[in-house]
């Protein structure tokens, strides 16, 4: 018998030791809804007003909290729950990290090669916290985050964001943003724009076509949506080889669209309504306006960031590039195609009708897909912005697209230099009456 009380008293002794290890890593790890509460303070995220939990879970005064870091998509939900007082792992709260900081699709880009601990899906921001010396190489990934690996994790990430994703105290976003308020406010710029353009035809059948031309667009822009492009390419004449100079003009009022071409006495008259508010559905922002909104940039995958300050001709200028590789472009096709399908519009009647027959709508599955499958595109951009004005000062642009179509191969490489002025001028635009028009049914 006193054996037996000598082994369960042992056995106790022994459970009691692990219910006691075991309470002392609960009360010191970080629980999802004291993650998220410390995301939002430290990155000073505002909470949403209005913002209610639809989680079974989740206490009144936490609502806000919870429905601000799932519109926010730093976390989301396991089903109808939020589970708000599970453990946080360390690779978790990485992840949810990097998404407060809006770099997921930069992370999404790192070499994982090299990380041999973590979960799959959580590799790519493991090396992203290991390149950015937010998190050391001997980062634990299962490990269960405690107080004080998040007070550090959260120290770094917080210094990181300020010193290299932010400039005046804005995010790449917030920058954007800015310049766009600032442009409505002035009401009016220029943008002269030169492009260099190749492009290679090739085929089995025939020798291949190589085509180079050089476009000068002078473009006058008033908000909301007036617009004036005189548009002069010059390319080798075919038949004579010799420089050919085409000349074209488009203005754009109310969005009814003026076309005029060398040789042409009217112009050609088309209203772009449906159109243009199919496409302002789907990309968002005006669709005009020559410089990039955050609606846009939203859709075009969030591949912005700060590059290092430049100093051109004695002006300072922060510099932001947006880089669009092969596979942001298929997600970019497939988003646009989504949300076409998706977008509610009084104005596409006609667009809905013949997408909504069955047999288009497979012959517009089917062309999309084509589209995917049969074109590469990489782009880069870069935005100057005045640091004293906070306008755009230029931008240049790389762009490489490559199609094949009906056993054909063409490639373009393109590249352009814009130039942003006369901000807050008066413009003048082509005064155009009936008698100068002839109308063309879009």
């Amino acid at each position: 018998m006193k054996i037996l009380k000598f082994v369960f008293a042992l056995v106790m002794s022994i459970l009691m030791s692990f219910t006691t290890v075991s309470m002392a890593q609960e009360n010191e790890s970080i629980s999802r809804i004291e993650l998220s509460k410390n995301i939002i303070n430290s990155f000073e995220i505002k909470l949403l007003e209005d913002g209610k939990s639809s989680f079974t879970d989740v206490k009144e005064e936490d609502s806000k909290y919870v429905a601000t870091i799932v519109e926010k998509k730093i976390a989301s939900g396991y089903g109808d729950t939020f589970k708000p007082d599970k453990a946080v792992t360390n690779e978790e709260a990485m992840t949810m990290i990097v998404r407060a900081m809006g770099e997921e699709k930069f992370a999404q880009r790192m070499d994982i090669q090299g990380i041999e601990k973590g979960s799959d899906w959580a590799k790519p921001y493991i090396a992203y916290g290991i390149d950015k010396k937010i998190i050391e190489k001997s980062f634990d990934p299962s490990g269960v985050l405690t107080k004080e690996n998040c007070d550090s994790m959260i120290k770094n990430v917080v210094e990181y964001y300020n010193k290299e994703l932010k400039r005046d105290g804005l995010t790449v976003y917030d920058m954007l943003n800015k310049v766009s308020q600032n442009v409505i406010e002035k009401k009016t710029y220029k943008v002269t724009t030169n492009i260099d353009t190749t492009s290679t035809a090739k085929s089995e059948e025939a020798e291949d076509t190589v085509i180079n031309m050089k476009k000068v667009q002078e473009i006058q822009f008033e908000a909301p949506e007036t617009i004036y492009t005189k548009d002069t390419t010059t390319m080798k004449n075919p038949e004579t080889d010799e420089d050919m100079n085409i000349t074209s003009e488009v203005y754009m009022k109310d969005r009814i669209m003026y076309i005029r071409a060398d040789g042409q006495e009217k112009w050609t008259k088309m209203d772009m309504n449906p159109m243009m508010n199919e496409l302002q559905s789907v990309m968002g922002g005006s669709m005009n306006n020559t410089t990039l909104t955050k609606e846009q940039l939203d859709l075009f995958g969030m591949y912005a960031k700060y590059e290092a300050d430049e100093k051109i001709e004695d002006k300072d200028y922060y510099v932001v590039s947006v880089d669009i590789d092969n596979e942001s472009f298929k997600e970019i096709i497939k988003m646009i195609a989504a949300n076409v399908k998706e977008a509610e519009n009084k104005d596409k009647k006609d667009i809905d009708e013949f997408i909504d027959e069955s047999n288009n709508q497979e012959m517009v599955k089917q062309m999309i897909d084509s589209l995917i499958e049969n074109m590469e595109m990489n782009m880069k951009c870069k935005y100057y912005i005045d640091k004293e004005t906070k306008l755009y000062g230029k931008m240049n642009l790389e762009m490489e697209m490559n199609m094949n179509f009906m056993g054909m191969n063409n490639e373009t490489k393109a590249t352009a230099e814009s130039k942003y002025y006369d901000f807050g001028e008066e413009l003048k635009f082509p005064e155009i009456s009936e008698d100068d028009v002839e109308s063309m049914d879009l």
